[in-house]
């Protein structure tokens, strides 16, 4: 496989694991209408609710980044799960979500821009971005189950 087709194969799977409505729901569809207090909601003291779960899967989008950037094996430095604000206000929640579309709009141009020779050089290699299209995948459906329990 050739240069141009695997770099069309990634932009292809990243766009289907988070945009696309042909396997999952979309990350604009599972976030759109959620309020601060939806989102801070969990089904259970030691659960995870959607909050939880786009801040989680921001700073592993943005681990990845870094992970290429400096060449070395990092773990998110806020933690896998990072810690909600105190007080989830609609202010708080927004911010987020402009988090979270940034990390994501940055994986897309890291596909789209960056060489391939470069992208298997970073820890991990190939198969972590893989693992982070699967990641976006589960954890959409994740929120889309959440939203169809609570009827949002």
């Amino acid at each position: 496989m050739d240069d141009a087709a695997l770099r069309q194969l990634l932009t292809t799977m990243l766009q289907y694991s988070s945009e696309e409505e042909e396997w999952v729901e979309p990350w604009r569809l599972v976030l759109t209408g959620l309020t601060a207090e939806q989102a801070a909601w969990r089904p259970g003291a030691e659960m995870k609710g959607v909050w939880d779960i786009v801040l989680h899967v921001t700073v592993w989008n943005e681990n990845l980044l870094e992970r290429a950037r400096t060449g070395e094996a990092l773990q998110p430095a806020e933690g896998s799960w990072p810690t909600l604000p105190g007080h989830p206000t609609e202010e708080a929640w927004s911010a987020t979500k402009v988090r979270f579309w940034a990390s994501l709009d940055a994986l897309g141009v890291y596909v789209r821009t960056t060489p391939l020779e470069e992208m298997s050089a970073a820890p991990y290699g190939l198969g972590d971005l893989v693992c982070r299209f699967i990641h976006l995948a589960y954890h959409a459906g994740q929120v889309e189950k959440l939203r169809q329990v609570k009827g949002w």
